[in-house]
């Protein structure tokens, strides 16, 4: 029998399928006749998960029996969908997150995919998340914008419900920004595909050999003041996509065969509605110029935080303006 990590099944916040029926199962039960039929129902239910559920999904990547479980819920649904064909090894994990590399299906014209998969735990482990929540639309996994009043009183209430809804806004918010940057021309990964707690999205770096972060990169002297001009300019696109990253930093910036790749966006705030989006905004600009120093790159960050978000708003106003103008055209030829 398979050795089972009981209190990863039995955590509050776990929103795995299996942990959630036996949990309502014995709700009604004491404490300690409720564990003890916990423990017996997951032990059936482990035992034969391998051949009933995942009997066509058996990747090469064997990780430890909790993560396994969530890692192959998660990622089966692409491999049915043939957009990848195996788990090949982990990239990294943290503490909301962990990044796998995959074999990418022949169909998809790749070789690898990187698949951004949220951990079940993740909202525990989020601090201040409201901050970036604000003017943020609830959205569903198809993307829908949440409406209903019992939708909105679940999230602002914290319930079960209401963290399944902000899981499933959060990660939809991320993959939609980054289709909107990548297709706006910002150096960030092609984004794919995604579906419940996982984000499909272009690889960056060698066969075995994940491309570093920018903080554990020593630039040519030649390199570095082309690549802050245009982390500079990419800062300044995003902010005409209505979008500030709000984590901005060499942490997040992937380093590759002399390019670069901007990562990680679920915390991406619009600055039309969120009123600390130049806060953040600002800080970004504070963290890109601080790393550059090390390069005898120097520049004012409060001056160019200050510029390039004068410019956003002179811009935002000038096609304010323009819209106002044609609206109240259309108008007056409408009147006569």
């Amino acid at each position: 029998m398979r050795k089972i990590d009981i209190d990863f099944y039995m955590d509050e916040d776990s929103d795995s399928g299996p942990a959630k029926l036996i949990q309502r199962k014995n709700r009604r039960l004491g404490q300690r006749e409720k564990r003890a039929r916990f423990l017996a129902d997951l032990v059936e239910h482990a035992d034969k998960t391998p051949v009933d559920i995942h009997q066509n999904f058996m990747p090469s990547f064997q990780p430890a029996e909790h993560e396994r479980f969530w890692l192959l819920s998660y990622l089966e649904e692409f491999y049915n969908d043939k957009q990848i064909t195996d788990i090949l090894w982990k990239v990294k994990g943290g503490k909301e997150a962990n990044v796998y590399v995959c074999a990418a299906h022949p169909s998809t014209g790749l070789d690898l995919i990187a698949a951004k998969v949220y951990r079940p735990q993740m909202f525990r482990n989020l601090r201040n998340d409201a901050q970036y929540r604000q003017g943020r639309e609830v959205m569903d996994q198809k993307g829908k914008v949440v409406r209903s009043r019992r939708e909105a009183l679940a999230v602002k209430k914290n319930t079960r419900f209401g963290q399944e809804l902000r899981h499933a806004s959060w990660l939809e918010a991320e993959y939609q920004t980054m289709q909107l940057l990548y297709e706006a021309g910002v150096d960030v990964p092609r984004p794919l595909a995604h579906g419940n707690s996982v984000i499909l999205m272009e690889y960056i770096g060698g066969e075995k050999s994940p491309a570093p972060t920018l903080n554990q990169v020593a630039l040519d002297a030649s390199e570095a003041k082309p690549i802050f001009e245009k982390l500079v300019d990419d800062l300044s696109i995003m902010l005409a996509c209505h979008r500030v990253h709000a984590d901005f930093s060499a942490y997040n910036i992937l380093y590759w065969e002399g390019d670069f790749k901007i990562i990680d966006f679920p915390q991406a705030v619009d600055p039309r509605v969120n009123p600390d989006a130049a806060a953040l905004f600002t800080r970004d600009v504070e963290r890109i110029c601080q790393y550059f120093e090390r390069y005898r790159i120097k520049n004012n960050a409060h001056i160019l935080a200050s510029d390039l978000w004068s410019r956003f708003q002179q811009s935002n106003a000038l096609n304010s303006s323009v819209a106002n103008t044609l609206f109240d055209e259309t108008m007056g030829t409408n009147d006569e």
